[in-house]
């Protein structure tokens, strides 16, 4: 008997953390492995869903809960394929905006490389969207499609974890007991039950705090627009194309992003040193525009317009471990990465595909799914792409933070060759896109390869006309 004095819960899979990882693993596992008996365990949520045919009945609304933030997710084209493959991409297509153009720049230098979706037959390189909407959507998906096996624990956390051979005891604030096979912790960066763990993290403060917001601006679009002036060719600049080109604007003081989320807005990252990211959440909003325009300049346009803002520091960081008996972790409570070139959720979505594919394999061969054989495979399948993400940023980070005039001949040098040799464009266009290795994605059995890039991008054109 629990505390509270009822049986304990029994599952095969409890997830903790109801946020954006803690959704999708669910998804996956209810598209793949319908016959798991599955809990989310989720102390930031206020209710509990409606799920199957109450749901199916009623289409949920929106803001279900409080647990998302307005900051905007890059989605890469993997992370798309994934999403279409479990059948959440057509019901968040319309809430997101696609890229179809990559801008990458040094301030104060010449040095530029600019990728196109359609240099490689695709229509869109990827799409942005809100965090808020993406777990709104998620949410909707999964109580639409778990009509039995699907328990939600909310306004409660792990308070302990006793492992007992074939199964794992975990025990919530609120008093429940549960016992499962497999604990997944999707938590976050700050997850408390990686701590209860032990699970120890290889960190690196890069002190710097990125400003977030979103802008409006005006003039980039035309043949006498600020965009069709960069890409020196005015006749090739349409109205559809300027509204849907991402920019990376590298600094000394850190990257700025701006991502497309309408006609002539954008959602900004915009990286600074922690006293000077200070500065600006408090300027108003003309200020914060004129701030920014001197920072990032008039590629875009001129910024006529800034929306509330935030900021959260910046940091990168690896769990020493993926797993621990009968529990894994992925998304960011197995690594944290700076936000440059978007690739953080989309590092978590692979975590998940994996851990999904690798259930389903053992149930497929009636093995444990909380074995060592599948905790040890998933970590080996992981921390090849982890390592290469993590590295990429990290490089990008510091290699742009270098003052003086050799780092900036040797970025110059480095943008210019991206823009003029094809294989180098291809090989930042993949990382742009998601990934290398089709291991990184096991359900879908093609993803961009070096070789084999031009056939794949054309099906992508493919499945966005659907």
């Amino acid at each position: 008997m629990t505390e509270n004095g009822s049986n304990p819960q029994i599952f095969d899979v409890v997830i903790s953390g109801g946020g954006l990882s803690g959704l999708l693993t669910a998804i996956g596992l209810r598209q793949e492995s319908p016959e798991l008996n599955i809990a989310i365990v989720d102390p930031n949520a206020t209710t509990k869903p409606q799920f199957g045919l109450e749901a199916q009945q009623t289409e949920p609304q929106l803001n279900f809960t409080n647990n998302f933030d307005g900051r905007c997710i890059a989605l890469s084209y993997g992370s798309l394929k994934l999403l279409q493959h479990w059948h959440v991409w057509p019901r968040l297509k319309p809430h997101a905006w696609p890229i179809k153009t990559i801008v990458t720049s040094d301030k104060g230098h010449i040095g530029k490389t600019i990728l196109k979706a359609s240099d490689f037959q695709l229509s869109a390189m990827g799409y942005v969207a809100e965090m808020r909407n993406i777990g709104q959507i998620f949410q909707q998906t999964l109580a639409q499609m778990a009509e039995q096996k699907m328990s939600w624990f909310v306004q409660t956390e792990i308070s302990a974890i006793c492992h007992q051979g074939d199964y794992t005891k975990l025990t919530l604030t609120d008093g429940n007991e549960l016992h499962t096979k497999l604990l997944v912790v999707a938590e976050g960066g700050m997850s408390s039950t990686k701590s209860l763990l032990g699970i120890e993290n290889d960190t690196a403060d890069y002190s710097q705090t990125a400003v977030v917001a979103n802008i409006k601006t005006q003039g980039a679009d035309g043949k006498d627009g600020k965009f069709a002036k960069l890409l020196r060719h005015p006749n090739l600049v349409s109205k559809d194309f300027v509204d849907a080109v991402a920019f990376e604007r590298f600094t000394t003081h850190g990257p700025i992003a701006l991502l497309p989320i309408g006609p002539q807005q954008y959602s900004v990252v915009w990286t600074e040193s922690h006293d000077k990211a200070d500065d600006i959440s408090k300027l108003t909003d003309t200020e914060f525009c004129k701030a920014l325009q001197a920072e990032f300049g008039f590629a875009a346009g001129e910024i006529i317009e800034a929306g509330e803002r935030a900021s959260f520091p910046l940091y990168c960081s690896k769990a020493q471990n993926l797993t621990h008996n009968r529990v894994v972790l992925l998304g960011n409570a197995a690594h944290t990465v700076h936000p440059i070139a978007g690739q953080g959720f989309n590092l978590g979505l692979r975590d998940i595909a994996v851990l999904v594919n690798e259930i389903k394999v053992a149930l497929d061969n009636k093995q444990d799914i909380g074995s060592f054989r599948l905790l040890n495979q998933y970590q080996n399948n992981r921390v090849d792409d982890i390592n290469r993400i993590t590295t990429f940023t990290d490089s990008l980070v510091r290699i742009f933070g270098l003052e003086g005039r050799l780092p900036a001949f040797v970025r110059t040098i480095g943008l210019m060759s991206l823009q003029k040799f094809d294989p180098l464009q291809q090989w930042l266009a993949l990382h742009f896109m998601g990934s290398q290795s089709a291991k990184n994605i096991p359900q879908l059995t093609q993803l961009p390869q070096l070789a084999q890039l031009k056939p794949l991008v054309q099906e992508q054109q493919t499945h966005d006309q659907n």
